[in-house]
């Protein structure tokens, strides 16, 4: 059975060390991948001890657990559905509108994956094994989906489901596509603005049904 984690300090000192002990290790699990990875170096990247690496975490699945929480928290915290009344302003540029949307949208997942970009392959690898890890990311990608769900509604009125699955999974695979594979005769900038004008013409043509 997994140990439950350490509780979180409360002492400023040692919640910057813990602090940085994430940032370490996120950094660490991006650059040399899971196995490569201990806690030796996770410790001695953030500059402590690795007795302090043990103050806070149990293991390096312990400290890739708090890293994938917090990645979600940040995740949720950004990609939130858009106010109701989005696009039904007097004199709106409804389309800008939708655009803006999906534009804020993507340029967020593209960075945010961007950053540590060997730390997906690591969490798509320990899913398969590590049960605490996969229900956590199950979950947070449960809420991201219903986001997605509730903004869909919106604009469909049957197969929101589908479409939503649909959606999730075009706007993932444009970052991914670009973030993880690469393609060096397209910019970022230029995935960005074409994904957003392919996602948002088809909830424009729907709204004007």
């Amino acid at each position: 059975m997994r140990a439950s984690p350490k509780a979180a300090p409360k002492q400023e000192r040692a919640i910057r060390k813990r602090n940085a002990l994430l940032a370490s290790a996120s950094a660490e699990f991006s650059a040399k991948g899971f196995e490569a990875t201990t806690a030796k170096s996770i410790a001695d990247h953030a500059g402590v001890a690795t007795g302090t690496f043990y103050q806070h975490f149990h293991n390096k699945d312990d400290v890739l657990l708090e890293v994938t929480r917090q990645r979600f928290e940040a995740l949720h915290a950004h990609l939130q559905v858009p106010e109701a009344d989005l696009n039904v302003a007097e004199g709106s540029d409804r389309g800008t509108d939708l655009q803006q949307v999906f534009s804020q949208a993507l340029s967020f997942l593209y960075d945010f994956h961007q950053q540590e970009a060997g730390l997906h392959d690591v969490l798509e690898y320990r899913r398969r094994v590590d049960p605490a890890l996969a229900e956590l990311m199950d979950g947070g990608e449960a809420i991201l989906m219903e986001r997605v769900r509730a903004f869909v509604a919106r604009y469909v009125r049957d197969q929101v489901e589908t479409t939503a699955f649909c959606l999730f999974s075009m706007a993932e695979g444009i970052v991914h596509r670009h973030v993880f594979q690469g393609h060096s005769a397209v910019s970022r900038d230029e995935v960005i603005a074409t994904g957003t004008r392919l996602l948002s013409a088809y909830f424009e043509q729907q709204r004007q049904c």
